[in-house]
Parts: C-alpha cells; sequence; structure tokens
C-alpha cells in the first residue's frame, strides 16, 4: 500500500513511535511518505532510519514552557494564534502532495495536518497515540485540572477531528482493546543492567532544581542528565548528554529513571525494568493524568519533595513480568490494528 504517516516532532515521543513501526511497513513493501510537523527539530539518528523515504517538514503548534517548570496558558495561546495563518498554508500545502501521492491509507500520530479534515478528506484516516485514552471511562483523572482537561480536549479535537478509527495505546491494558506502547527497535535489543546511574529526561529546565539538590548530597552518584543545562555551577557528578543516540544505552544500564510524566521515555524505562520518578508539567493536563495512572497501577512514582524516598521505593517486578510481554509485542499488535481497519475499509460494507 502507498501510506502518509503524519508524526508530530514536539518531543520523541512520536517520533520513536514511527521508528518501531518502520520495521513492520518495510517488511511487507509499503511505500511510505512521512509528514512531520512541529517546532521541534528531530535528532539526526531518526533522518538516518528515513533514509530512501520521501519526508516533508511543516511548523505546526507548540507549547510555550513559563521557565517554572510549567506551561505558560497565555504565552501558548498566544502563539498558537499566531501560528494558525502558517498552520493553515501548510494544510492546503500538504492536500496537494499527499493527493498527488494517492495514497491508500494515512496514519496519524497526533499530527495536526494529517489528522485534519481538511487534508486528504476522501482517505481513510487512522490516528494512534496514547492520547486517545484520555477519555477512557476507567482511567484515574487528576483533581483540580478542569480548565487544563478543557485545553488537552480542545487541541485533541483540533489534531483528530478528520480521523476516522483512533487507536488508543496505554501504559496498562484498561481494556481488552486498549493497546500496548510501541517500543522502537533498539529498546528491545538493548543489554539491561544496573550500573548504578540515574538518567534524567527534563525538557523543562525549571523542572532541574531538585536533581541539582539530590546531586549535591550525592556527590558519589552520576546522574545523566538529558535536558537544556541551568547556568551557573553544577555538581561534578551531573553530565549533561548531547547525543540522544545513546539515550537507550544509559536507560538500559541505569538504576532509576527521572523525567516529566510524558508517554513514550516512561514506557521505555519500565519495559526496560527501571525504577520511576515523574514530576508532570505544571498545566499540561496529559502529563498529569499520565502520572495519576502511573500511580494507580504500582507502576512509578510522582515526585513531591523526595527523591531519597522515591529512589528507595522497590521496582514492581510482578507487574513487570505481566506486562512485558504486552509491551514487547506492542509495534506488531499496533501495526496489525492499523492493517485491519484499512482492510475492512477497502472492502467496504
Amino acid at each position: 500500500m502507498r501510506i502518509v504517516y503524519g508524526v508530530q516532532s514536539t518531543g520523541r515521543g512520536h517520533l520513536s513511535r514511527l521508528l518501531g513501526l518502520k520495521p513492520l511497513f518495510d517488511r511487507d513493501g509499503h511505500e511510505l511518505f512521512v509528514i512531520i510537523t512541529g517546532y521541534c527539530e528531530p535528532p539526526d539518528y531518526f533522518f538516518d532510519t528515513l533514509e530512501g523515504i520521501r519526508y516533508e517538514r511543516f511548523r505546526g503548534l507548540s507549547l510555550v514552557e513559563n521557565g517554572l517548570g510549567g506551561v505558560s496558558r497565555r504565552r501558548t495561546m498566544k502563539a498558537f494564534a499566531g501560528h494558525l495563518p502558517t498552520l493553515f498554508e501548510s494544510f492546503r500545502r500538504a492536500h496537494k502532495m499527499i493527493s498527488e501521492f494517492a495514497p491508500d491509507l494515512i496514519v496519524s500520530d497526533f499530527d495536526p495536518i494529517t489528522g485534519s479534515p481538511f487534508v486528504a478528506p476522501a482517505t481513510f484516516k487512522v490516528g494512534i497515540g496514547n492520547v486517545a485514552t484520555l477519555s477512557h471511562t476507567v482511567a484515574a483523572h487528576p483533581p483540580k485540572t478542569t480548565v487544563d482537561r478543557f485545553n488537552i480536549n480542545a487541541v485533541r479535537k483540533l489534531f483528530t477531528s478528520g480521523l476516522d478509527v483512533e487507536l488508543g495505546c496505554h501504559f496498562y491494558p484498561l481494556d481488552e482493546l486498549c493497546l500496548p506502547p510501541i517500543l522502537r527497535p533498539e529498546v528491545l535489543t538493548d543489554e539491561v543492567e544496573n550500573r548504578g546511574h540515574v538518567v534524567v529526561y527534563q525538557a523543562f529546565r525549571g523542572l532541574l532544581g531538585p536533581i541539582l539538590d539530590y546531586a549535591a548530597r550525592h556527590p558519589d552518584r552520576q546522574i545523566v542528565v538529558y535536558g537544556d543545562p541551568l547556568s551557573g555551577e553544577n555538581p561534578d557528578n551531573i553530565r549533561y548528554a548531547t547525543d540522544p543516540a545513546r539515550f537507550v544505552h544509559d536507560l538500559a544500564t541505569c538504576d532509576v529513571f527521572v523525567g516529566t510524566a510524558g508517554f513514550q521515555a516512561v514506557c521505555e524505562a519500565f519495559y526496560l525494568g527501571k525504577k520511576i520518578v515523574v514530576e508532570p508539567i505544571a498545566g499540561h493536563y496529559e502529563q498529569h493524568w499520565n502520572a495519576a495512572e502511573l500511580e494507580s497501577h504500582h507502576m512509578a512514582r510522582w515526585f513531591r519533595g523526595n527523591l531519597e524516598e522515591d529512589f528507595a521505593h522497590p521496582f514492581n517486578l510482578d507487574l513487570h513480568a505481566q506486562l512485558a510481554p504486552w509491551y514487547r509485542d506492542g509495534a506488531r499488535l499496533c501495526y496489525d490494528k492499523i492493517l485491519s481497519y484499512a482492510s475492512d475499509h477497502r472492502q467496504g460494507p
């Protein structure tokens, strides 16, 4: 089949899911055309994986941080308003490109262009990702997040209103329709061990303070930070990592993973059997929802001020034994479900 795959470049999770699915697309001989939308530039290893595949870059919408570890609602809405004219122009350009490509199927991973009803509306579209599970009836919703929940639902509507089907991935099998995370191949193949270090993945600089304080109290413990460094003097045992291609190896050999409560990195850490501590970005409903879900299923600790206590908390080995096979089959299960919906659509009623 000829398949358009739309992926958002905000963070690395959406990009990683494509890397997990691509070997299956390649195996079955599908022709891909990848639409990458977002202000964040994907890492080099992502483009290396796309070698020989046509792709197009578009600007989209972006979150704006407040410098204190949270999302600035006012500045984000202002940025959204400023970006909308460019987004609508992207709709026009993408529609023309996709129409010329004449795909049999569009797969959209929370991408505002391929998920829009204004772009290739006659082509069958399947959406994938964890955002689709936000409205699940048995999911744990954090309190006092009414405004942020409204905002994410509005954004979700904007990004997915043109989809025919949405497939929801989650940390934990909420029901028989819930799909597992899609892990990239190196997560499934890297050798796992515990060398005692801590891996920190922090996209928002305002969240690094507790990590630096912990590092100063524990000078013998190495801490590898993926994210922008804070200005000023840092403890000697802090190493700021600059090569994202090494992230999986550092993660596979660490003792504890600390990060914001995004979806993909947490799933990778859990599959690799690592203790997990999350601090959701303030004002980011999906991350607070993720943190609540992770705690409710005893998969991670929600950081509330005591890293020593969080790091001492044991990893849930029984749950890992139960879920690891489900995680390992995630790419295949999602791929099969995508192709099944596409096949049913082509056959008609």
